[in-house]
């Protein structure tokens, strides 16, 4: 089965991204904070995050992060294997 199980947006300002998402659109979350370090959203079958994109691009690359202006659009796609089987299967 297809699966997209996580979508990471990586946001320059996590406060004004957190207000936006959660505040404005109506987005689930259990995050009461207004700045924190990571965001989940409540969202059926694929959680939404929110996530610094400088760490993100360090994430990708820790040796090399992908710079502004790469071709690197802050966003990543996530498949989760249910089991460790599945992860050889694929």
């Amino acid at each position: 089965m297809n699966r997209v199980t996580g979508i990471c947006l990586g946001v320059i300002d996590m406060k004004k991204s957190l207000q936006f998402y959660r505040d404005k659109l109506g987005f689930k979350t259990d995050e009461t904070g207004d700045n924190p370090d990571v965001v989940f959203f409540c969202t059926p079958g694929t959680k939404l995050e929110l996530y610094p994109l400088d760490l993100l691009a360090k994430d990708i690359d820790p040796g090399n992060p992908p710079a502004p202006g790469s071709g690197f659009g802050g966003i990543t796609l996530a498949y989760n294997a249910i089991t460790k089987e599945e992860v050889v299967e694929i």
